[in-house]
């Protein structure tokens, strides 16, 4: 992990020095190691960059990177995991050579391959490169985004920063906030993903790259393209599939391991973190027991509640198994809104609690004990995938009886389980919108020929998939009066102002193109993910500690993008291809486990319980006022106070 940031400027500036030294500065948390800036001889363009070495090669880096004279000048944030292979392509020499490290062979991909270098390297990374020769930068951020990268542009010059608060220390750079971030915030949405929470700032968006020209001209494209390169695969032997997946993410965990310190792993207990913690343990040097593992457990709340929150059960399966150095915190005790100032300080913007405060926590343990690489599967499942397309395939083929059969299946395994997901469920989730769209497109015949199949398969009454569907045809106006007469349509943010800034809601997934597509495109555009991973980069960053997630590699993603559904929804257990290739790593118990904790939970019943009065205070205070409906929001409250939230329905694992 590191610091970057730069400023560009048509011309000589004499403020250059002062004003580059002072972005460096505002990020100088991120990188205790070293801190430098390189300004260009004609005094137009600089770099700064602060560095925190987490791996051998790093401790060697001295940025700003010069090559060639100052043809290529580098300031990084990157960490690269395909090292070896792209040693080789480069003809460099001995690959455990640490001199070369991570930015000087960005540099020389760069040179051979200029801007489509991006294409050959695989692992984390946001990035700038001044090229002296074409009189430009060249920037570039990750396929998922898990590096950061702001920039700013006015009529005067270009900056760029691993965090806003870098930027706002220009003069010509304006704090003012983006109030259509805020209402999207507010009603609980997300805004544009190229956009900040103030006016002035953008973001570089996950897999895009950009060239800003010395004339200040500006221009972005995607260059990951996933639904476009990736085939899905034809095999036809389960065992093929299995021993590919797991040598794909075996890589992608190994590459994660590269570090000059001890390296600790998040585990929750859900399939995601135990697979990343048992590959660790079979691919670490020496005992599991140097590997640190950290878990929130709740053991202190009421039972109704700690049963859908707790986790212990799965973490102590893998711990039982791989002996790691344990360590528990007790998360039943700790407000949601513990060290809230703190972590507001440390991003400087609005965000989601949830997890946060865990967050800091862990971290704080994490550098007591001197780890500075902290491996995570937060949201794998978004690439792993649970296989729930295969339902959508099924009904599309209007072969109901194998999807009533799968889905059978599937509910007797979460029966056994401890979960509720009776088969006709499953309809509603991932079949419902397909016979919705044959109705939509005019085509009443095979609407009325699958929705008489899936009722008689599924045993759901034909008039309540009917009625079902005229409510999703009805025009918007009357839906929303139907709403308001259930109570459904409580917002926070007044909708006429939703719908004037043209806010809405994230799809949670693609309708449109082939399973590869949608599930490429939802990766592509998810407006949660990056603000997930944003949202928690500067609380590592503080703790001088770096993120790491094998599940994000982008050799990971694209081959789970080429599995077939079959293969991810076998049996009746979703995920099915990461049980069946890990089944020799993975716990019994977390093999068979379907759902996961619903954090969500103790968070709801540890605001009533440490949070009520801070809650109002928070929700009444003025600054609020122009952006909510007041008397929904106390209405809001006053519900929350009373309700109960343990009732949660299970949506899959």
């Amino acid at each position: 992990m590191s610091g970057i940031a730069g400023i560009l400027y048509p011309s000589r500036t004499d403020e250059l020095r002062s004003r580059v030294d002072a972005m460096t500065r505002s990020v100088a948390h991120r990188g205790p190691d070293h801190q430098a800036i390189w300004i260009r001889d004609e005094g137009h363009v600089a770099l700064g960059y602060t560095l925190l070495a987490t791996t051998p090669e790093a401790e060697y880096e001295n940025q700003p990177l010069r090559v060639l004279s100052d043809r290529v000048s580098i300031t990084a944030d990157l960490r690269i995991d395909n090292r070896d292979s792209l040693i080789r392509s480069l003809r460099l020499g001995d690959e455990a050579d640490k001199n070369l490290t991570d930015p000087y062979l960005l540099a020389q991909s760069y040179l051979r391959w200029g801007s489509n270098c991006v294409d050959y390297i695989v692992g984390d990374y946001a990035f700038a490169i001044w090229d002296g020769r074409n009189n430009r930068l060249f920037c570039a951020r990750d396929p998922m985004g898990v590096k950061p990268f702001y920039y700013s542009k006015s009529s005067t010059s270009f900056a760029f920063a691993s965090e806003t608060r870098s930027l706002l220390t220009l003069p010509s750079v304006s704090n003012r906030v983006n109030r259509r971030h805020v209402f999207a915030f507010l009603s609980g949405n997300y805004g544009r993903r190229d956009e900040t929470y103030f006016d002035g700032l953008k973001r570089l968006e996950p897999g895009h790259r950009m060239r800003v020209s010395r004339d200040l001209s500006v221009s972005t494209e995607r260059y990951w393209k996933p639904a476009h390169s990736v085939d899905r695969l034809d095999h036809g032997d389960d065992r093929l599939y299995e021993e590919e997946f797991k040598e794909v993410l075996e890589k992608a965990v190994c590459s994660s391991l590269r570090s000059n310190s001890r390296v600790g792993v998040r585990l929750s207990g859900g399939l995601d973190s135990s697979a990343i913690a048992s590959l660790m343990a079979n691919r670490i040097d020496g005992s599991p027991s140097s590997i640190h593992s950290f878990s929130q457990v709740y053991p202190s709340l009421p039972e109704d509640k700690r049963r859908l929150a707790d986790e212990s059960q799965y973490i102590d399966a893998v711990l039982e198994k791989y002996q790691f150095t344990s360590h528990l915190s007790d998360a039943s005790e700790l407000s949601p809104l513990y060290r809230l100032e703190e972590i507001v300080k440390i991003w400087g913007q609005p965000f989601n609690i949830t997890g946060q405060c865990y967050s800091f926590e862990v971290l704080e343990e994490a550098r007591r004990h001197g780890i500075k690489a902290l491996l995570d599967g937060s949201e794998g499942d978004a690439v792993v995938g649970y296989g729930y397309d295969l339902f959508t395939k099924l009904a599309r083929q209007n072969d109901w009886e194998e999807f009533a059969e799968i889905a059978s299946r599937y509910s007797k395994n979460c029966r056994e389980g401890g979960r509720t997901y009776p088969p006709e469920q499953a309809f509603w989730d991932h079949a419902f919108d397909t016979i919705l769209g044959y109705l939509r497109r005019g085509d009443v015949k095979k609407f009325y020929r699958s929705t008489t199949r899936a009722s008689k398969a599924l045993d759901i009454p034909y008039h309540l998939i009917f009625k079902r569907a005229m409510y999703w045809l009805w025009p918007d106006g009357w839906r929303k009066k139907i709403d308001a007469i259930q109570g459904d349509d409580l917002s926070v943010v007044p909708p006429e102002r939703l719908r004037k800034l043209e806010i809405r809601t994230e799809p949670k997934s693609i309708s449109d193109g082939s399973p590869l597509t949608r599930r490429a495109q939802y990766l592509q555009k998810s407006r949660m993910l990056t603000e997930a991973l944003e949202s928690t980069d500067p609380i590592f960053a503080a703790h001088h500690t770096e993120a790491r997630h094998p599940l994000y590699d982008r050799r990971v993603i694209e081959y789970c993008l080429s599995l077939p559904a079959e293969q991810r929804f076998r049996g009746g257990w979703t995920r099915s291809i990461m049980r069946r290739g890990l089944r020799s790593e993975l716990p019994g118990k977390i093999k068979h486990r379907l759902g996961k904790g619903y954090v969500g939970v103790a968070i709801s019943h540890n605001l009533r319980r440490f949070e009520t009065d801070r809650l109002e205070n928070l929700v009444l205070d003025d600054i609020l006022r122009p952006f909510v409906d007041r008397e929904t929001v106390v209405g809001l409250l006053k519900h929350f106070r009373r309700s109960d939230q343990s009732n949660f329905v299970h949506t899959g694992s």
